[in-house]
């Protein structure tokens, strides 16, 4: 139960490296957040962590081991958090920026299809904010938490919300 099978070092390197590979292929994925995944993206993570799990310990099923992996990710995972705070260019590098999906009324194609957003999900993120056409709105901004920001035109009848005065 408490016997390594394998040297303490190994699995705390398995451990960053497993850690590092998961976050750089979750940060080339996208933006979404956990509230915004389909099932087809759940079902992945789930795969991918199984898929990990085998990378992370080789076999090893001691208790000690499990505890030396986890612990070795939670401090990565604090560190890079500690790092993110400091310094704006980690930050950019490891969660993105905002990106715009549509400026002034115009839906900005690639950046969708970068950031793999379907049309549908667009759709909706305007109308719940109250535009039910890319035109009506100033801009969207996918922001790096996986949110889109949606900013309605000014003016008369322009996705006004139901409880907004209107002009006269």
């Amino acid at each position: 139960m408490f016997d390594l099978t394998l040297p303490w070092w190994e699995l705390v390197l398995r451990g960053a490296g497993v850690y590092v590979m998961v976050l750089g292929l979750m940060r080339i994925s996208g933006k979404r957040q956990l509230g915004q995944l389909t099932p087809f993206d759940l079902i992945m993570l789930m795969l991918i962590s199984e898929a990990a799990s085998n990378a992370l310990t080789a076999e090893e099923n001691s208790w000690f081991g499990a505890l030396i992996v986890i612990t070795t990710m939670l401090l990565l995972n604090l560190a890079i958090g500690m790092v993110t705070t400091r310094w704006t260019r980690a930050e950019h590098w490891m969660e993105g920026r905002p990106r715009f999906l549509v400026r002034q009324g115009r839906v900005q194609y690639r950046t969708l299809r970068e950031e793999s957003i379907s049309n549908n999900e667009l759709m909706a993120a305007l109308r719940q904010n109250g535009c039910f056409m890319p035109k009506e709105a100033e801009y969207a901004i996918l922001e790096t938490t996986g949110k889109i920001s949606v900013r309605r035109r000014g003016g008369a009848g322009d996705c006004a919300p139901d409880d907004a005065p209107l002009a006269g």
